[in-house]
């Protein structure tokens, strides 16, 4: 199994190492990546190890999906009704003989019942149509008529609103003195100067591709910088780096850093991108089967 170190800088998704075993011709390989920024997802499945040598911090393991187990006491859907619950012959044959009997009922029983119905009916009706007096518990304040004027005094709801807004007011900030107030001066002054500076260049300067570039230029080489030494203060950093077959920089602020260590480390191929460590790695191959093939 070969030994791969990725340098990057830039934030990797977790699927990003599947592309790189597939680039690298879906070998047996044992990835370490040294990043200067923490992953967008867990990681411990994908590479061998992560050391994350920037700001930030590694993301927490996913939660365990919960193990719902079935309850032995319910009933499955698919289950089979016990012959004692199908009603037998002599309950049906006893619901038969009950059938005739009901149909011989008087038809004057008959007429009463329809009648009683419908007298409640009547009563139920003449109790709805007649005023119902209303009652006042004896604890209860008697209820006042919309149109009734309130007796509330005026001035007792002013000082109400009054006290609330009073209560409600936030209190002052402390006023800023002394070497704050100077340092609060001067970055206000420096924002100011800096706005200033920014409309005085035309848009089209600003956004220009010379301008990206140099941008670019300076913050990745700042970044590469910062990242080589990290690296090179780093033993166990270095101790990985040691043991690998071929290391790859996969960004240009990792470029410093691959360089230095092709410097310092001529027996460790070092490259840029995965196409060279493709062939790097097949190199590395064929050399292993001809020395295999002349033992």
């Amino acid at each position: 199994m070969k030994t791969v170190v990725l340098l990057s800088t830039r934030r990797l998704p977790p699927t990003y190492f599947d592309t790189v075993r597939e680039d690298l011709g879906n070998q047996e390989l044992s990835l370490d990546v040294i990043a200067w920024m923490p992953p967008s997802g867990w990681v411990a499945d994908k590479v061998n190890t992560f050391t994350l040598i920037g700001p930030g911090r590694m993301p927490k393991a996913p939660a365990p999906e919960p193990v719902v187990e079935a309850d032995p006491t319910e009933e499955a859907p698919d289950a089979v009704i016990a012959p004692e619950a199908v009603a037998g012959p002599e309950s049906v044959v006893g619901e038969a003989e009950v059938a005739p009997a009901a149909a011989e009922v008087p038809a004057d029983a008959a007429e009463d019942e329809a009648a009683t119905p419908a007298a409640s009916a009547e009563e139920v009706e003449s109790k709805a149509d007649s005023p119902q007096p209303t009652e006042t518990p004896a604890g209860a304040a008697p209820t006042t008529p919309a149109g009734a004027a309130s007796t509330t005094p005026a001035g007792a709801a002013g000082a109400a609103s009054g006290g609330a807004s009073a209560s409600s007011r936030p209190a002052g900030k402390p006023r800023v003195t002394g070497l704050k107030r100077v340092r609060k001066a001067l970055g206000w002054r420096y924002r100011r100067a800096r706005k200033v500076a920014g409309k005085v260049l035309p848009k089209a300067i600003k956004t220009s591709a010379p301008v990206k570039f140099l941008r670019g230029n300076r913050a990745s080489k700042d970044l590469g910088k910062t990242y080589w030494g990290r690296i090179e203060s780093r033993r166990d950093v270095l101790t990985t780096i040691a043991q690998a077959d071929v290391v790859i920089a996969l960004d240009a602020g990792a470029i410093w850093a691959g360089w230095n260590l092709g410097q310092r480390r001529g027996s460790v191929p070092v490259v840029l991108g995965l196409p060279a460590a493709r062939r790097e790695l097949d190199q590395l191959k064929a050399t292993t089967k001809a020395a295999a093939g002349n033992g």
